[in-house]
């Protein structure tokens, strides 16, 4: 039986939209058809509706007003990439058209905001409603989940994941975003990055109980927080009993760039670093080390997207999710001394 192909409208058509969802849809043709774009500002909206006219073959509409794209009876879902103060908003405006929702991370921004998308969903359950967390499709993490609770390293004890990189607004087209820069929402690109790695570590670990932590804006050139040095302890899940550990998060970090994800355990450790995760183990000599390429979880995020709206399925990354990977985060930096070094 051949797949439903699910109409799409593209609201946002920004860096995101560009060089991380569209690569993913472009490869997805028997899932979606991206039936038009929309954009406030006519360039980029021009930009995008040419790139994916040009993948398909056929012109592309484009509209400046998202509310006329939801106003389409022949746009089925959408996928909602604006900046995060939008995303109630345009959420809202989209489950009263009737469209099944994508909208990129963070949910929202405020807790008040994120509670109101949550009712949004909990009163609209005929409709698909997922948040763009891509960590949760990246089998890297699955794996790792995996083999903690087969007892690859014995019973775990401590978890540590250091993310340190440099964001540049000389050279990093995120940085440039007047949003990202004046962000209307708590913690800046310590929400808007460190809430992939509170995604990852909910999923494998459990909830995370704040036990301290430390933020400051080192370059405030990106925003008033960049660092995040935050202790936790997780509930446990699936098998791996609850543990302490500490998630260090640094986006003005010099000389440095490493996203390393660590597992103490009683016999052994595993290291998760990009694609590749290493098991060292008393039991297990010599050291294993696997690969687990991807596209950074977008494929399989949009794969589960359709299958959620095809099947009836509850997707893996719905707002309630991201509605606690938000709270998490934000408990974080409410716990955290600001400093300014």
């Amino acid at each position: 039986m051949a797949k439903k192909t699910v109409k799409l409208g593209i609201i946002g058509c920004g860096i995101a939209a560009r060089e991380l969802h569209w690569p993913a849809l472009s490869v997805l043709r028997d899932e979606f058809e991206v039936v038009s774009v929309c954009n406030h500002t006519p360039e980029k909206a021009q930009q995008l509706a040419q790139t994916v006219a040009s993948a398909y073959g056929r012109e592309t509409p484009y509209h400046l007003d998202y509310h006329k794209m939801l106003a389409s009876p022949r746009v089925e879902a959408v996928a909602i990439i604006l900046p995060v103060e939008l995303n109630r908003e345009v959420c809202t405006h989209a489950a009263r058209a009737g469209k099944h929702i994508l909208v990129e991370k963070p949910l929202a921004e405020s807790e008040e905001q994120a509670n109101e998308l949550l009712r949004l969903e909990e009163h609209n359950q005929e409709l698909v409603m997922m948040v763009a967390e891509n960590f949760r499709y990246r089998p890297i993490f699955r794996e790792l989940s995996n083999a903690v609770a087969e007892g690859a390293i014995g019973t775990p004890f401590f978890v540590e994941w250091r993310h340190w990189e440099r964001i540049d607004p000389e050279t990093n087209a995120f940085a440039k975003t007047s949003w990202r820069i004046h962000h209307r929402y708590e913690g800046g690109f310590v929400t808007d990055g460190g809430v992939h790695n509170i995604a990852a570590l909910r999923d494998i670990f459990g909830e995370l109980d704040s036990v301290g932590s430390f933020s400051a804006s080192v370059n405030p050139r990106i925003g008033r927080t960049d660092t995040l040095a935050w202790l936790f302890r997780s509930s446990g899940r699936k098998g791996i009993p609850p543990l302490a550990g500490i998630l260090s998060l640094g986006f003005s970090v010099l000389g440095l760039d490493e996203s390393r994800l660590t597992v103490l355990g009683s016999s052994g450790a595993i290291i998760a670093e990009g694609t590749v995760m290493k098991i060292h183990s008393l039991s297990r000599q010599p050291t294993s080390v696997r690969e687990y390429p991807d596209d950074g979880g977008y494929i399989e995020e949009y794969r589960d997207f359709h299958r959620a709206i095809t099947s009836g399925c509850r997707p893996r990354s719905t707002f309630s999710e991201a509605h606690a990977d938000l709270q998490t985060i934000l408990r974080a930096l409410r716990d955290a001394a600001i400093s300014h070094p």
